[in-house]
């Protein structure tokens, strides 16, 4: 008689968490793939006392780039990927700032697109501020729980897509109770501009303290960008026109680090009064204003953001091209342009959504 045989547990199955534990007490670095193992298994079912386990002890150690890229590439294997036609830009920031400003990232996105970037941006909804991307754009009139499809079309049509964390990153169901209930830093605030699920080929990434931004630099470099600028400017996790920043650029073969001076691009000073927003209705306000060419501080903000991002996306040769090729399309009102083609695809895409699951609701009920 052929004996049964048992199914082969997986890697995930394999694993021993008590021995990354142990690991973790002595303060011993984890590899790559033992962070990544330990997250997936975490995730698949360990109880939530030993996710904080291992966020506070992975804390208390140091996260290493390896290990942040591990916990990366383990929501990525979990995520709902986004197909694009073209590599993408994104403009995010870890948070934590803390000081009320308007959607700087947000609407730098925007004028990216505008002029000529093709940006998929990644985001969610306030947990700690005012008013997250997702509450903005929201008020801004887009359709932001689109599904993959939908924000591909999005970027091919608009030059910009929305991708709603949640809906791409249904792993995080795990995770955020644990976060909510440490109330301290962990590895999930380095790893947000990491999961980009359209796998960003350029970013410009704004951190919360200098103190991380190589750790945020040589992360981003093994997940294989193509360039990124991580940055860090008076305080804020983006370019500012409050003073100098600091840049860490990181391509596949190099890494450097520099200072940033926006008055040496053409964009004047402010104070942090200057960029004070509000919840998301006021935010829209104010960027839809800027969008439709006013001039200030936030317009500043915005060019000062969009235009380097466009030298790290290589649609400009320089941060002075940049930021003039920003601001022409600010000025003139593009942006505004680029914002109603955005709304007006992505409830096309959502209406085309809801149609193809009617259908498909339809379609299960005949078969039962």
């Amino acid at each position: 008689m052929q004996q049964c045989l048992q199914p082969r547990p997986s890697r995930s199955q394999q694993f021993r968490f008590t021995s990354v534990i142990e690991k973790l007490l002595a303060r011993e670095n984890l590899s790559e793939q033992e962070s990544s193992l330990a997250l997936k298994a975490l995730i698949q079912g360990a109880e939530p006392s030993q996710m904080a386990a291992f966020l506070v002890l992975l804390r208390a150690k140091g996260e290493t780039a390896e290990e942040i890229t591990g916990l990366a590439k383990a929501m990525h294997d979990l995520s709902v990927p986004v197909q694009t036609s073209c590599e993408v830009l994104d403009i995010v920031g870890t948070g934590g700032d803390g000081i009320g400003s308007v959607n700087i990232s947000t609407g730098a996105t925007v004028v990216a697109a505008a002029a000529g970037a093709k940006v998929a941006k990644h985001g969610s909804r306030s947990v700690s501020s005012l008013c997250g991307s997702a509450d903005v754009l929201e008020a801004l009139g887009v359709a932001v729980e689109l599904g993959p499809d939908s924000v591909g079309a999005c970027i091919e049509q608009a030059g910009v897509g929305f991708m709603f964390a949640p809906h791409f990153h249904p792993a995080m169901k795990a995770v955020v109770p644990v976060r909510k209930a440490l109330r301290v830093r962990t590895a999930f605030n380095m790893l947000g501009p990491m999961l980009n699920p359209a796998h960003a080929a350029y970013g410009l990434v704004g951190v919360y303290s200098t103190d991380v931004s190589d750790l945020m630099a040589d992360s981003l470099q093994r997940l294989g960008v193509k360039k990124a600028l991580v940055v860090h400017s008076m305080g804020l996790d983006e370019l500012t026109p409050l003073g100098p920043a600091t840049v860490v650029e990181v391509t596949p073969a190099s890494k450097r680090r520099y200072e940033l001076e926006p008055l040496d691009l053409g964009i004047p000073r402010c104070s942090v009064e200057d960029l004070k927003g509000g919840d998301a209705q006021l935010n829209a306000r104010i960027l839809m204003d800027v969008f439709g060419g006013e001039r200030g501080a936030v317009a500043d903000a915005l060019n000062l953001n969009a235009g380097v991002a466009l030298c790290a996306c290589q649609v400009a040769t320089t941060p002075e091209e940049g930021v003039a090729m920003a601001r022409e399309a600010q000025q003139s009102g593009k942006a505004g342009d680029v914002m109603r083609t955005w709304v007006r695809v992505s409830h096309a895409c959502r209406q085309r959504e809801l149609e193809q699951q009617t259908t498909a609701a339809a379609a299960a009920t005949v078969r039962s």
